[in-house]
């Protein structure tokens, strides 16, 4: 026992021995045996009256406690770097899955709601849309079988069929706060290809969430764009209740700056719930040049360009939600005309229009070139719909600053004009057509197509929707015009004959889907115009028009 005891004695005091070598080759068993009681902290007191054998199992019991000890704690901190290690495992895998999750949602997504492809980026600060829109025509014009006995004007109004409107464009949001639009129109009136090709290239600046009216918005918009101008014009020509807008509406947007596309900057507010519930306010004014040019043309370097100011204010006093009602008024002031750049060069001012069809090219009505220096024009509003039923109106009244200066100009007042309409519609199926208190483009405070409930379907036995509409317009050209027989000498010196053009127009139309749209129009023609000996030159005629239209 001794033999074994003092063998592991001489392992445990290997350490000593090694720490120590000199010290241990001149020590007794003794002296090693407290040199590691020392070591090990046993206390003298517990080494007295004990054998050499005693003291040294002692001293291995303890040694092998505390490797025991050791052991487990080594256990432990391998159990803890393991948890360790698993957290980490843990957290590095719902690391992946929140990456894999955001690398789903910053995927760009693609919508087609109502056959409009839209891409948009994850954070919603890019968008584009896919956008068209054509509206093939076809009129008959049935004048009067003896118009060839008569004296009238134009005596043979050609029937047949155009692509009234043919777009194609983009548009969408760029770093939020920017709209962009692009528009391309391969359409025209009485041919197809005669509008201008680039019908829409603008971009505008936006301050406030377009998509929440109650908000206050602000915008910039400049390129060739339609300004916000009257409400007839403002309303989408996707949305129009008849085919086209009421003649007194064309002349105030084509002599006086409005309609696309026209080159100018607009300034536009907008807020609903601003003074009262159920309000909505927009005030819009712009500064506008020419109109681009059509397919051929070439710029004119031999004129200067004309410019106009111009806006509209409209103002929804009521709504509970379904209806509506809205006034507000329109204004222009021709700055500068176009004309020859010489000094004291004419330059003319024409009002004019089409019987509110445009397959036949001839203005009925016109007040011809009038030499003149500018021009103003005003005008009122009113819209509204109570639930289906649906009513808007306008009164128009054009000036033109006569240049009584230039070689062979009268001198004469200047002549003053106007025109109104009127117009109903009634949706037969339920609908109600939709306000638009806010929009990214010139539709603000208008009222779009009704939202299909039953879009047309011929397995479901489902017909859409269907809308009965009526229309009285008066477009009066005329400027102390006189009676048959007359000329314009002596009183009526400088008198304008352009004529007066007053219109019923009888609509039905067919909704199949949010999409598409079937419309027929009856219209009852009356024209009363003098010619420059005092003849009668008007007619009197009916006309029947159609139109199949897509707008996306």
């Amino acid at each position: 026992m001794l033999r074994n005891s003092a063998w592991f004695a001489g392992t445990a005091l290997a350490a000593l021995c090694f720490a120590f070598p000199a010290a241990a080759q001149n020590q007794s068993l003794e002296d090693r045996v407290r040199a590691l009681e020392q070591m090990l902290g046993v206390p003298p007191a517990n080494t007295q009256n004990r054998s050499l054998e005693e003291r040294v199992q002692a001293i291995e019991t303890q040694l092998r406690q505390k490797t025991a000890e050791e052991q487990q704690n080594a256990d432990r901190i391998n159990t803890l770097e393991m948890q360790i290690q698993q957290k980490d495992a843990d957290e590095q895998a719902r690391a992946t899955r929140l990456s894999t999750l955001e690398q789903q949602v910053a995927d760009t997504t693609w919508t087609f709601d109502n056959a409009r492809p839209t891409i948009q980026s994850a954070d919603g600060r890019f968008t584009m849309s896919l956008r068209a829109r054509f509206q093939f025509d076809s009129a008959f014009f049935n004048q009067s079988s003896d118009i060839n006995a008569t004296n009238a004007q134009f005596k043979d109004l050609a029937s047949g069929a155009i692509m009234r409107r043919a777009y194609i464009g983009i548009e969408g949001r760029a770093f939020r706060d920017f709209w962009y639009e692009y528009r391309m129109d391969f359409g025209g009136s009485n041919a197809e290809g005669g509008n201008p090709v680039v019908n829409l290239a603008r971009i505008s600046w936006n301050l406030g969430n377009v998509a929440n009216p109650a908000e206050r918005h602000f915008r910039i918009n400049a390129g060739l764009i339609q300004p916000i101008f009257t409400y007839d014009d403002s309303v989408s020509s996707s949305s129009l209740t008849f085919l086209e807008r009421a003649a007194p509406v064309n002349v105030a947007t084509s002599a006086y700056g409005g309609l696309e596309p026209r080159r100018g900057v607009e300034l536009t507010f907008q807020q609903s719930d601003l003074f009262r519930p159920g309000d909505n306010l927009v005030v819009s004014g712009a500064y506008t040049g020419q109109m681009g040019t059509a397919p051929g043309a070439l710029p004119d370097n031999t004129t200067d360009e004309g410019t106009q100011i111009l806006g509209r204010v409209a103002y929804r006093v009521w709504s509970d939600g379904f209806s509506n009602v809205q006034i507000g008024g329109s204004a222009a002031h021709i700055v500068n005309l176009t004309g020859a750049t010489t000094p004291g060069g004419a330059r003319t001012l024409t009002l004019q229009d089409r019987p509110e069809l445009r397959v036949d090219g001839n203005r009925l009505v016109s007040t011809g070139a009038v030499p003149a220096t500018g021009g103003n024009m005003w005008g009122l509003e009113a819209a509204a719909n109570i639930r289906s039923f649906y009513v808007t109106a306008e009164y128009l009244r054009y000036g033109i600053d006569r240049n009584t200066t230039c070689s062979g100009c009268v001198v004469a007042d200047d002549p003053q004009f106007s025109g109104w309409y009127v117009q109903g519609s009634y949706i037969l199926t339920g609908e109600t057509k939709t306000y638009q208190p806010n929009a990214t483009n010139n539709e603000m405070a208008t009222f779009n197509n009704p939202r299909i409930i039953t879009p047309f379907s011929w397995d479901g036995r489902t017909w859409g929707a269907w809308e009965i509409a009526a229309r009285y317009s008066d477009l009066d050209l005329n400027w102390h015009a006189g009676s048959e027989g007359t000329t314009c000498i002596g009183p009526l010196l400088g008198c304008i004959r352009g004529g007066e053009q007053k219109i019923w127009s009888f609509g039905l139309n067919w909704y199949l889907n949010n999409v598409t749209r079937i419309m027929f129009d009856y219209m009852i023609v009356d024209v009363n115009k003098l010619n420059a000996s005092g003849q009668q030159i008007g007619q009197n005629f009916n006309a029947i028009g159609a139109r199949l239209q897509f707008s996306n």
